[in-house]
């Protein structure tokens, strides 16, 4: 391989784990968050056995934990997954209750003028400049070939 594709693909690597290590740092320089969702249906009905959490729409808000508790009679459920984006759904155990549930959440997300936000900056433009890495390897192997095709056709000579 020729130094420029080395040295793009070097500069790919430090990149992606640049973007990993700042990503690890952001969250654990983040401060928890806690969110509550009041009365959110969990029945069979099609479309609520899921709910979206209502600060999931923040800026970089990643999902660290929840608790669903009965809204009516104030029972914990346990039967319950979510993702880091907020998306919560009930086992069928609670839908088949046909309940109201409060769910409590902890979060982080980018809270404006806070380091993780910051950092969260520093990724995004980082990551921005990531997705040039694969138009620049493109170029440098176009003109590496173009290269060997004008020396192959240029003089006679041998390469």
């Amino acid at each position: 391989m020729t130094p420029a594709v080395v040295t793009i693909l070097l500069i790919g690597i430090i990149l992606g784990l640049g973007i990993y290590v700042l990503m690890e740092f952001r969250s654990s320089v983040a401060t928890d968050q806690t969110g509550s969702d009041v009365n959110q249906p969990a029945n069979t009905t099609a479309g609520y056995n899921t709910v979206t959490l209502s600060d999931s729409t923040k800026t970089h808000y990643s999902l660290s934990g929840i608790t669903v508790v009965n809204a009516s009679n104030g029972a914990s459920f346990t039967n319950v997954t979510y993702t880091s984006g907020g998306v919560v759904t009930f086992g069928s155990d609670i839908t088949a209750q046909n309940t109201l549930v409060n769910i409590t959440s902890t979060y982080i997300y980018d809270v404006p003028g806070s380091t993780e936000a910051a950092v969260g900056t520093t990724v995004t433009g980082v990551s921005d400049f990531a997705d040039w890495i694969a138009v620049i390897v493109v170029v440098i192997a176009a003109a590496i070939v173009l290269g060997i095709v004008l020396r192959s056709f240029g003089n006679g000579k041998e390469i």
